[in-house]
């Protein structure tokens, strides 16, 4: 394994455990790098939430703990890594001048400073958008054939500075992506391959979401449909891989990771077996997105630690663990039952029942409102039919959880 200087606190972040299943697809990509060209990037798709950061530094933790026994090609395949995220970077000039001056600090040689303080300087002098630059651009110097040609230059020595830490490809994980503006996404996918030949022996893995890149394709040629935008997302990213969906099976392993001591306080305010019943209305597939999970934690112990002070103790059921993940994941469709008093209760379930016998998402009804959010949110509705009869004959239990999530400002 190889030393560095700097190392990076998100290494720290990654355990040996696998929670999200997704170290068989990262060390299937660490084995393909050597079938990529060198400057080469990939895109790592995935729904908002699904893991994609989590992926990359699975990736990089993999690099770290098992390169003895991945049987990498020490000549071509991952050598060392860099961690970057670009929209650190955004209000604080260039995002390509941040990944330099990242790639910089990685590096044991003094003289890596040097090089990104000139490739930097280069970079800040550049003007990526359409129009002109007010100010003067980048000078041809001496013995240069043209200002890109120095950059790409002063790339490759930067790259060779940090190959010599260890033989390999040298990979640098850029993530969240999806932060940035779409002008700021294409800035970037178009500045890696500003800076990437094929004589620079690196790859760019971004964390990027496949409607944020093509977005990011729309800002430069107008409103071009899907197909035309893929095309054009094509010509910056040579290989694009999708993070799958947490499996519904980890779920409950993954929520359990997420409330730690925490779910001692949940059992004491919601009964022994609140655990198991949170877990089972959490098991359906939409709704396992690890950020969401994370996020449905905290509000959990929240309301676990405001009962048990507030002495309002009492067993939920299934469905009313139900409830709780429809605020933290439906807010507006929440405010929306909780202001039609008891017979939009009855108007969800007559429309999700007559719905499901005609295979439609949700039909005219009493309540067209009520008809109007079963139509536009279809993973909304299918999590509904699971629910609707039990919060229509528990409305008084669903009102007296709502009660205290408003109380502890939920």
């Amino acid at each position: 394994m190889p030393t560095r200087s700097y190392v990076d606190p998100r290494l720290a972040l990654a355990t040996h455990q696998d929670f999200f299943g997704h170290d068989r697809l990262a060390r299937s990509f660490l084995r393909t790098l050597p079938r990529l060209k060198p400057g080469s990037t990939v895109a790592v798709h995935g729904a908002p939430g699904s893991g994609k950061n989590t992926f990359l530094l699975r990736a990089a933790s993999l690099m770290e703990r098992e390169r003895a026994t991945l049987n990498f090609d020490p000549r071509a395949s991952a050598g060392t890594w860099c961690w970057y995220n670009p929209w650190l970077y955004l209000k604080h000039g260039n995002i390509l001048s941040g990944l330099v001056a990242t790639m910089a600090q990685y590096c044991e040689n003094p003289q890596a400073l040097d090089r990104a303080r000139d490739i930097v300087g280069h970079l800040n002098r550049m003007h990526f958008g359409e129009t002109m630059p007010a100010t003067s651009g980048t000078g041809i110097n001496r013995g240069d054939i043209n200002p890109v040609d120095r950059v790409r230059r002063g790339f490759i020595q930067l790259v060779d500075m940090l190959q010599t830490q260890s033989q390999g490809r040298v990979l640098v994980f850029i993530e969240d992506c999806d932060m940035l503006r779409p002008s700021a996404r294409l800035l970037l996918l178009e500045g890696l391959r500003l800076l990437a030949t094929e004589e620079s022996n690196v790859t760019f893995v971004l964390a990027i979401g496949r409607e944020s890149a093509l977005e990011s394709m729309r800002v430069r040629e107008g409103g071009i449909d899907d197909t035309s935008a893929a095309y054009c997302l094509a010509e910056l990213v040579d290989l694009a891989i999708t993070v799958p969906g947490l499996d519904v099976r980890r779920i409950a392993q993954l929520m359990r990771l997420h409330l730690g001591t925490g779910q001692d306080v949940i059992r004491s305010a919601f009964g022994t077996d609140a655990i198991d019943a949170l877990s089972a209305a959490l098991t359906s597939r939409p709704l396992g997105m690890p950020r969401f999970l994370e996020r449905l934690a905290g509000r959990v112990t929240l309301l676990g630690e405001y009962a048990t002070a507030s002495r309002t103790t009492r067993e939920l059921s299934e469905a009313q663990w139900a409830w709780v993940i429809v605020s933290e994941r439906w807010p507006s469709f929440r405010r929306f039952m909780l202001r039609g008093g008891r017979d939009r209760w009855l108007h969800l379930r007559d429309a999700l029942v007559q719905g499901s016998a005609s295979g439609a998402a949700g039909v005219p009804s009493t309540s067209p409102e009520v008809s109007e959010w079963l139509q536009k949110d279809l993973i909304l509705t299918d999590y509904l039919r699971l629910y609707a009869d039990d919060f229509e004959r528990e409305a008084d239990a669903v009102y007296w959880l709502e009660t205290l999530q408003l109380a502890c400002g939920l």
